[in-house]
């Protein structure tokens, strides 16, 4: 069927094509080798004969987003959509509004990553602003913290500046200390601050440091906190989104 679908060009087959699918493509996204069948779809036919694909994602993007096989077709959603206007409204107002749940998803936060990769700066601007508010909360899981890392390298400076006050802000320090994750994030913080939020975050984090048990925690954390304190030798550094290659753990 993928050799078929490459061999047809014209409008007129794609459309046939797509009416004897019509009202299955959820279920061929979910499915082992359906799933492969939709994304050829997506690579070869023209965007007036995909709308159904686009149009079933959007609607079910939650049943889809936390499967594995419908993950791997939002993703080409996604990339294709960076040449559509109206396919990535769709999926950008889609993506929002489930934004804080997906981003916890051990498949939907891959969505959310590929977004943030694909539609870089001010085209993710309503997805930032859904996720305002909870970036500490979010650093604290494991899922959640990838995107948190990412949201870091990718939002414009205002709204980068504004998710970092929020790691330096409050009480919750402790915990972020405590968790098995904020370190990465705070990682990722450290790299692309400017100057005056390097100092503030290492203000913030050196007592909940110093107070840890944990040697091998503390420890941990001081390699973390010794990049902004390099950087602070150097305050015109700014390191690039991508400089450093980052600890990661195990996805």
């Amino acid at each position: 069927l993928q050799v078929l679908i490459g061999l047809m060009n014209g409008p007129e087959e794609q459309q046939q094509l797509m009416q004897a699918i019509d009202g299955r493509i959820v279920e061929l996204c979910l499915d082992q080798n359906g799933t492969h069948v939709v994304q050829h779809l997506l690579a070869c036919f023209m965007p007036a004969s995909t709308d159904s694909i686009f149009f079933a994602v959007a609607e079910n993007i939650m049943q889809v987003a936390h499967h594995p096989h419908g993950l791997c077709v939002l993703k080409k959603c996604i990339s294709k959509a960076k040449l559509n206007e109206q396919y990535y409204n769709l999926l950008l107002a889609c993506l929002a509004q489930h934004a804080v749940d997906l981003v916890q998803s051990p498949y939907g936060n891959y969505a959310m990553q590929h977004a943030l990769e694909e539609w870089p700066g001010e085209g993710c601007n309503p997805i930032f602003c859904n996720l305002r508010g909870r970036i500490l909360q979010l650093s604290l899981q494991k899922f959640s913290s990838n995107v948190v890392e990412k949201l870091l390298s990718s939002a414009p400076a205002p709204m980068q500046r504004a998710f970092i006050d929020e790691l330096c802000a409050g009480d919750k320090t402790m915990d972020l200390v405590n968790s098995n994750y904020g370190h990465y994030v705070v990682k990722r913080a450290l790299e692309v601050a400017d100057y005056p939020q390097v100092q503030v975050l290492l203000s913030a984090l050196q007592d909940a440091v110093t107070q840890l048990s944990n040697r091998r925690l503390r420890a941990r954390w001081e390699k973390v906190m010794s990049i902004g304190t390099a950087r602070l030798g150097q305050p015109n550094q700014k390191l690039g989104r991508h400089e450093g290659q980052q600890m990661r753990r195990d996805a």
